[in-house]
This record gives structure tokens, C-alpha cells and sequence, in this order.
């Protein structure tokens, strides 16, 4: 192999490995390198779509790829018609197959009659009339290979659908068509190297009396079949195998565990997590395997664990992490802290990636976020106040409070008094109409800053960090952006079109106090 084709695998493989993907998707992206015909080409490929797509976030274009791919392979799994078009063609090929399914032994019984399958369907020729699919399939089976399969699947002679067909029994057909069975040589080290007139002894030997006239299937269209379902079956892996009825189901059960158990498991998943991932978003949040987060409640105790129930009890489709469970480190092991177990998101921060988003990216985003905040405002307050955390208790956001919180209150009045709690008469000295508006109480995240929402294939796919959630004004989301992204104008940008200018006189307000209280609130 030269040095330049093999310099452009390393660098395909780097460039996946490098990006922020599940270890799912990096194995998906690599099998595509690694297990095609020519690695060399499949790797040219990954680089021409990540060069060519320079301007957008790496992972994205991985995952449009990704996406690209399966759309492709999944065509193997779809229904097709049955092969035996005429009772000439189905004669012959149970003349060949001898009336049994090609993978029951001799000596086996079988207990339904076999039926015609086709190794590859025909409809894999529609999805190749796309430039995309077209393209990928050249750099995974190499034209030349390519070329071949189409002549194989439009040829519609009897021998042609011979090479294509096999019986099997009902159950092993849908199977077989589905991707959860391939056929690979028994002892040959690579299809390259697959000689039928070797590679096919054994139990369930292919044979035929008639070589020219009923030939047996082909040896390319198995080792095609081979490459494309080894990649539905990293697909299939990677699709959420449990509903959230059943996830919550499953909850139930493991909750059904005493809590000392939970608490011990929950334990070896932080000092595993603590060994293989780095501390990437901040102290009191720590990776874990399975897809989980632990979570150290550092000033809010129980708010974001309260939050979490509120909005899978209220508004389920909000995309929020799952809680699992709440647990305590005793202080004599060094801890002494509450914990939580939560589900992960998927997705990259928007403000890691913001800079690389188009605008129309940017407005899909702003979109998803005030949809997502309608619903959030119509969760019901059930506290008997109108401004407090999620459970009815002290607030702690840093911005309308120090270490200690303040509220509940039943009146904005109140608040406002407390927000500018020895200010006041200057505030109104220099803004007379401050605080002269009334606002609904509604639920609101508190910190929605972009570093707490995640998007994935440029669609809003997460909102994290609720410990500051709690019912308070209905502007309080808005100016509390603002004021986390107070320099960053291209967010400023977005939060303009997800609230226009509905709360302009709050903001000044806010900003007024900003210059009061620079590190939060009074």
C-alpha cells in the first residue's frame, strides 16, 4: 500500500475519533473505513465530506454521513416482493435447492416449506439513483463493484435471479432479510480469498446438478451482503431498544432494590466514570458509563431532582434528562454531599458551536427553544406561592440571591423589592417605570445560557443544568440569558428572535442592577 492512500486512512479515522460522538457512532464511521473493499477509497470519502463542509460543526457532518449511510443499508432490511415470478423460475430454483432450505442440514427436519429469498432486493437499485448513495456505495464496494451489482440485480434471466436467489426456511428468511444472519466463508480468511470449491463443505453445503443452467447463488452478493448488514447491525444497536413506558418500568424495578444496593452501584459507576472520562463540564457533574450523569446538588439540595420529576410528570416532551435516583456519599467517606443519577443527552453545547452555525441553523434553534418554552410555561404551579423553586421553597439562583436564597414570595412586589433590596429609590430615581409592569408566574429553566443547551444535526436535542428552575416572571429567562451572555452577540441575536422585544423595559432594569450587583444578587 503507498504512503498517501494509507496517510488518508490515519487521517479519516483521526478526524472521526477526534470528534465529539458516541463510541457507537465512531465504531460505525470506522467499520465504514475499515471493513470496505478499499479502505483507501472509503476513507477519501469521509475527508470529502468534512472538507467540503467546512463551515459546519465536524460532528455534524459525521453524523449527516452517518445518517446518509443507514438510509442506504437499511434498504437491505425492506420487504421485496417474492422472487418467483413465474412457475418456470420457482421450479428451478427448488430443482436446485432440492426442495429445503440452503441452512438446514441434511439430516434436519423442516417444519414449514421453504421459501425463495433474495440475497440482495432489487430496490437497492432505486437508493443507487441517488448521488449521495451512489457515492457511498462506489467508496465502500469501489465502482468497479459497484458497477458489477448493478449488472447482477437488473439481470432478470433465470440464471441471473438464480445467482440472487436461495430458499430458506420462513423464519430464517425473515431473518436473513432483516440483517440478523449473514453467511461468511467457514474457513477462508477474507471473501477475497472464498473459493466455492473449497469454502463449501460442511453441514450445509451448496451443490448444484447443473452449474450453466442452475447456478448456485453468487459468491459477490454474499460478501455484499456481508459489508452492508455488519453496518445495520451497529444501526440496530444504536436504536433505543426501550420505550419511556418501559424505561420508567424498569426504574420501578430497580427501585425495588434496597437503597444501600443502589447506592453501592451507583458509587462504583462514579469512581469508574472518574477513571475513564475527563472532567469536561464542571466539578459537580461527573460522566458515568451506561449513558448516565451523576450529579453533586452543591447549593440547590433537591430543586434539580424536583425539577426533572416536574417536567417528565408535566411535560414529558420536553427533551430534559431522565432522573434515575438521588443518593448520599456520608461525610466520613469524604462526601457528605446529595447526589443524582441522571440520563445523558445527546448533542454538543450551542456555545462550543454556535460560531460554526448558519444562520438558518440559528433561527431553526431559536424556534425549537421557544416552542419548548411555551410548553414549560403552561406546566401548572402547584406551590402555594407565586414566585419560589420547584417544590415551593427558597430561591437560589445566583442572581436574585447570595448563599442563602431568599423567598418564596407570594407577590411580585415582594421580589422586586428583594431584587433591588437597599436600591430601590436610586433605581427609581434614574428609572421611574421600573418594576411598573405586572408578569405571570411561569415555570422557567433559570439559566438557559448556551452552554446548558445541546443541539445535534442542527436541531435543538437537549436542555441540562435545571438546578436553578422555579416559578418566577415570565421575563426572567430572557434577562437571565442576557445577562450570562452579556458580550456574546451572536446569542444576543438568537434570544432576540426567540423574545423580540417584549421585555426591553425589564432588561433595562436588569441592567441597571447588573452594575449594582456585578456577582449576582443583593
Amino acid at each position: 500500500m503507498s504512503t498517501i492512500p494509507q496517510a488518508n486512512i490515519e487521517e479519516a479515522t483521526s478526524v472521526i475519533l477526534q470528534a465529539n460522538l458516541s463510541r457507537l457512532e465512531h465504531k460505525v464511521l470506522v467499520d465504514f473505513v475499515e471493513k470496505a473493499v478499499s479502505p483507501e477509497l472509503a476513507a477519501s470519502e469521509v475527508l470529502k465530506r468534512v472538507n467540503c463542509n467546512a463551515d459546519r460543526p465536524v460532528e455534524e457532518v459525521l453524523r449527516g454521513f452517518k445518517n446518509d449511510w443507514q438510509r442506504l443499508v437499511a434498504t437491505v432490511a425492506r420487504k421485496t416482493p417474492d422472487p418467483s415470478h413465474t412457475s418456470a423460475f420457482k421450479e428451478l430454483i427448488y430443482r436446485r435447492d432440492q426442495s429445503r432450505c440452503c441452512l438446514t442440514p441434511s439430516g434436519g427436519q423442516q417444519l414449514a416449506p421453504p421459501v425463495p429469498t433474495f440475497i440482495l432486493p432489487p430496490t437497492l437499485l432505486h437508493v443507487l439513483e441517488h448521488d449521495v448513495s451512489r457515492s457511498l456505495m462506489d467508496a465502500f464496494m469501489t465502482p468497479s463493484g459497484v458497477s458489477r451489482l448493478r449488472d447482477m440485480l437488473t439481470d432478470t434471466s433465470d440464471q441471473g435471479l438464480l445467482a440472487n436467489t436461495w430458499l430458506l426456511a420462513p423464519g430464517v428468511s425473515h431473518a436473513f432479510r432483516a440483517g440478523h444472519l449473514q453467511v461468511q466463508p467457514r474457513r477462508a480468511i477474507t471473501w477475497n480469498e472464498f473459493d466455492p470449491a473449497v469454502h463449501t463443505k460442511g453441514p450445509s453445503k451448496a451443490e448444484t446438478e447443473d452449474p450453466q443452467q442452475l447456478p448456485l447463488p453468487s459468491p459477490f452478493l454474499f460478501r455484499a451482503h456481508h459489508g452492508l448488514v455488519n453496518a445495520l447491525h451497529n444501526f440496530r444497536i444504536e436504536e433505543p431498544f426501550l420505550s419511556p413506558q418501559v424505561q420508567v418500568m424498569c426504574r420501578r424495578l430497580w427501585h425495588l432494590l434496597p437503597k444501600f444496593i443502589r447506592t453501592f452501584c451507583y458509587r462504583r459507576l462514579l469512581d469508574m466514570g472518574k477513571s475513564r472520562y475527563p472532567q469536561e463540564i464542571s466539578f459537580v457533574v461527573h460522566r458515568l458509563p451506561l449513558g448516565l450523569y451523576a450529579k453533586r446538588c452543591d447549593r440547590t439540595q433537591d430543586n434539580e431532582p424536583n425539577a426533572l420529576r416536574l417536567l417528565e410528570r408535566e411535560a414529558p416532551s420536553i427533551p430534559a434528562p431522565r432522573l434515575i435516583d438521588t443518593f448520599q456519599i456520608p461525610a466520613t467517606d469524604g462526601g457528605g454531599d446529595d447526589w443524582f443519577i441522571m440520563t445523558g443527552l445527546p448533542g454538543l453545547r450551542v456555545h462550543h458551536v454556535l460560531h460554526r452555525m448558519s444562520y438558518a441553523e440559528r433561527d431553526q434553534l431559536a424556534d425549537d427553544l421557544r416552542r419548548v418554552l411555551d410548553r414549560m410555561h403552561r406546566i401548572p404551579n402547584r406551590t402555594p406561592y407565586a414566585f419560589a423553586n420547584v417544590s415551593g421553597g427558597t430561591i437560589t439562583d445566583r442572581r436574585a440571591s447570595g448563599p442563602d436564597g431568599c423567598g418564596p414570595y407570594n407577590s411580585e412586589a415582594d421580589l422586586n423589592s428583594h431584587l433591588a433590596k437597599g436600591v430601590e429609590k436610586y433605581l427609581k430615581q434614574d428609572l421611574p417605570n421600573a418594576f411598573s409592569r405586572a408578569h405571570k408566574s411561569v415555570f422557567t429553566h433559570g439559566d438557559l445560557f448556551f452552554s446548558n443547551v445541546l443541539v445535534d444535526g442542527g436541531r435543538l436535542s437537549g436542555i441540562v443544568d435545571w438546578e436553578n428552575a422555579g416559578f418566577m416572571p415570565e421575563y426572567w429567562d430572557f434577562t437571565k440569558a442576557m445577562w450570562a451572555s452579556k458580550l456574546d452577540k451572536d446569542a444576543h441575536a438568537v434570544y432576540r428572535r426567540i423574545w423580540g422585544h417584549r421585555f426591553d423595559e425589564e432588561l433595562e432594569v436588569e441592567r441597571w442592577l447588573w452594575r449594582v450587583f456585578p456577582f449576582g444578587g443583593p
